[in-house]
């Protein structure tokens, strides 16, 4: 069976003879049983009981739509599992978003600081290099001058 199939063959089987077998009885004179090869039934005196087909009829629906509706069930329960685990793993990334999203924050916040704190240095470095241009100005101080005719006498 492929798994691209849109119906699952048990579950068309199962609703075929479950909406098929109540259908039997409404046409007269005709009973399951006359499809249903026979068998011999040695009856016991412990178990003897006299059944008519109707109610043979009526006891094979009966169970049929048990075990149909008992199928179904474990295929919702499975499929219930299926959900619950979807959900928590839905949960558990929904956590691990909210600790990354106040990772990313706090490292946000790190990095205004650190811009803080470099805006500050440079308006510092900005405002010594001007100060230093301004003693430069004013006191413009030169090595002494190494005469080069002295030094060779």
């Amino acid at each position: 069976m492929s798994d691209k199939s849109e119906w699952d063959v048990s579950v068309v089987v199962g609703v075929l003879i479950v909406f098929s077998l109540p259908l039997t009885l409404l046409v007269p004179n005709f009973s399951i049983w006359q499809v249903v090869p026979k068998v011999q039934v040695v009856r016991y005196h412990i178990i003897s009981q006299e059944l008519s087909w109707h109610q043979i009829n009526s006891a094979v629906v009966t169970l049929l739509v048990l075990f149909f509706c008992l199928y179904l069930e474990m295929r919702k329960r499975k499929l219930d599992d299926m959900v619950e685990k979807v959900l928590a793993v839905n949960q558990a990334t929904d956590e691990t978003m909210e600790v990354e999203h106040g990772r990313q924050t706090a490292a946000v916040r790190v990095c205004v600081e650190l811009l803080d704190a470099s805006v500050d240095h440079y308006e510092n470095l900005v405002l010594l290099r001007g100060e230093l241009r301004k003693r430069e100005k004013t006191k413009k101080q030169y090595p002494p001058v190494v005469d080069l005719s002295d030094c060779l006498l």
